[in-house]
């Protein structure tokens, strides 16, 4: 499956915005981290790797490693995270 050149630099953008975000405000997680964000930050992190991973070129050989970190799983990581915090915050 090839990938193109300007869905590789929208992963990396994507992954850059996200964890700039988290490095530079992590109270977008929320004044208390509670079991909620407990339960997104791994699946938004694996998310914005997979994104770091794909936007890189980089295609791995085993085909776990190729499905968890494909295009499709991180964007899709990536939105239900964020998704999941805006609700949560919208919520409080």
């Amino acid at each position: 499956m090839s990938i193109t050149t300007s869905s590789r630099a929208a992963s990396l953008a994507a992954a850059l915005v996200l964890s700039a975000a988290l490095l530079l405000y992590p109270r977008i997680l929320g004044a208390r981290f509670g079991p909620v964000e407990h339960a997104v930050l791994p699946l938004l992190l694996l998310g914005v790797s997979g994104a770091f991973v794909s936007g890189l070129g980089y295609q791995p050989d085993n085909r776990v490693a190729r499905a968890v970190l494909s295009p499709a799983a991180a964007w899709s990581l990536m939105t239900f995270g964020v998704a999941l915090l805006a609700l949560r915050r919208l919520a409080i």
